[in-house]
């Protein structure tokens, strides 16, 4: 393997672990935030804001997750689902949309890079490199 493919497919492999471990943090929150709102022992149901907050966190979820298998649907899921969902709920924090858009730009930026996917990539996930 050639030093440029190794660094890609490197990468590549590093943003799928970054999302799959944001995937799991995240997750956690969304577990907690579900018993939260939606069982309670009252049996109240949540404010229509809630409901759109939980509904973006899933997707934001669900973005991350696609990412490790069809990075170019995840990414763009992730990157709209995670600003609408930070937006939602009155965050104007940089930290976190930062940190939740990192493997969605990485993928975005090694598969710009490498141009339009071929079926070996699309199957793969990993993109043909150029000779020098």
């Amino acid at each position: 393997m050639k030093p440029k493919t190794a660094i890609i497919v490197g990468a590549l492999w590093l943003a799928r672990i970054c999302a799959l471990l944001l995937f799991l943090f995240w997750g956690a929150f969304f577990l907690e935030h579900l018993q939260e709102w939606f069982l309670r022992q009252d049996g109240r149901l949540p404010p229509p804001s809630v409901w759109m907050g939980q509904l973006l966190h899933l997707a934001m979820l669900v973005g991350l997750g696609l990412l490790i298998f069809r990075p170019a649907w995840g990414a763009a899921l992730t990157v709209i689902a995670t600003v609408l969902f930070f937006s939602g709920i009155g965050y104007k924090g940089f930290p976190y949309i930062a940190l939740l858009n990192l493997p969605p730009v990485v993928f975005a930026l090694i598969y710009t890079a490498m141009g339009k996917p071929n079926k070996r990539m699309q199957a793969t996930g990993v993109p043909p490199v150029p000779d020098p």
